[in-house]
């Protein structure tokens, strides 16, 4: 597994883009949010994803420099239409407008539709952060991109919808949760199949709706099925999934999951916090670093070494991959390899 440093995969992976013709400024922003979430530790959502909005480009189903479109405003609200850009455009530009508006009246809300895939969801949320803010953030799959089954079903019913939350500390990382409610993403499906890997049985179902460990069966006819998280109580991560897409869906024009989609890809609810509205940002700042240091007092349980507040441990290893380098699959490595040579990207 070749290990390759950030400036070269942000290289190749802007020139790329660029080639297909998307902007400087498009370029830019994708492939940073793509370099930071493998910096993070989320492949699944990082540098194996660069060809996938390759062949998006390729197929029609990204338009670069497409018109980003505010439909419907308030002084806190608005509806922002995507026209299939970049997903990760779309996002960021969903998330400055709902910061320009908390700036302005404490709180911005921001639905999207016509949005392609937004990659991890963590990132935008620290935009928020960045800023003296909380953000949150959660997705559907625009109506499609069905792959999990339901509480108590067989078959692929719902997205894996997903959610991101982040508030700023006064530590040297925000308190960040970005999770998925399935009990893995399809990313990591896909990454161990393309590792070889065998995955635990309790995140894929079989098309009969048995727990398999073989990733195979989630993109192989007939198709099996995600699992949603919680175990025994999986109602939980069901329930949580189904909250998540009437946010992102319903309140967008994009709609709630259903069968037979015209189309998949994204659509967000966008939020930011401004915390100042509720007292002063610095003592907002002590009060979640005091509680991140009241958790981490625990002793550790047999088997960890500590415990992690959320958002600490892609902090760590973002501090390992800047000094090290980002491991790249053999297989992501040389695929990218011959889409550059193609393109003309020089490695």
């Amino acid at each position: 597994m070749p290990i390759i440093s950030v400036e070269e995969l942000t290289r190749i992976g802007q020139e790329l883009y660029q080639k297909l013709g998307a902007s400087p400024e498009e370029a830019t922003i994708v492939v940073d949010l793509l370099v930071e979430s493998s910096l993070a530790g989320h492949d699944s959502h990082g540098i194996r994803r660069f060809l996938q909005y390759v062949a998006g480009i390729r197929t029609g189903k990204i338009v670069p420099k497409a018109k980003i479109e505010i439909e419907m405003e308030t002084p806190t609200t608005a509806i922002l239409n995507g026209n299939w850009g970049f997903g990760h455009v779309t996002a960021v530009k969903a998330m400055k407008i709902a910061i320009q508006k908390a700036q302005e009246a404490s709180i911005g809300i921001v639905t999207v539709h016509q949005c392609n895939h937004v990659g991890r969801l963590g990132g935008y949320p620290l935009m928020a952060t960045n800023q003296g803010m909380a953000g949150i953030v959660s997705n559907n799959g625009h109506g499609g991109d069905l792959s999990m089954a339901p509480w108590g079903g067989v078959g692929r019913i719902l997205p894996p919808n997903s959610l991101a939350v982040a508030f700023p500390s006064d530590h040297d990382f925000p308190v960040v949760l970005d999770l998925t409610t399935a009990v893995a993403a399809g990313g990591k499906v896909r990454l161990a199949l393309e590792r070889g890997e065998k995955i635990p049985k309790e995140w894929l179902l079989d098309a009969k709706g048995r727990p398999t460990t073989d990733p195979t069966a989630y993109v192989t006819d007939p198709r099996g099925s995600l699992q949603p998280f919680g175990g025994t109580v999986g109602h939980k991560g069901f329930g949580l999934a189904i909250v998540l897409d009437i946010l992102s869906g319903a309140l967008s024009p994009a709609g709630c999951s259903r069968m037979n989609a015209e189309v998949s890809g994204n659509a967000l609810f966008v939020q930011a916090i401004r915390i100042e509205a509720f007292k002063p940002l610095v003592e907002f700042k002590a009060e979640v670093g005091q509680f991140i240091n009241y958790i981490k007092s625990t002793t550790p349980a047999p088997g960890f070494d500590e415990v992690m507040v959320p958002g600490e441990r892609s902090y760590k290893t973002r501090i390992h991959r800047l000094k090290e380098g980002i491991p790249v699959e053999d297989e992501t490595w040389s695929d990218i390899c011959t889409v550059a040579q193609d393109l003309g990207v020089k490695l």
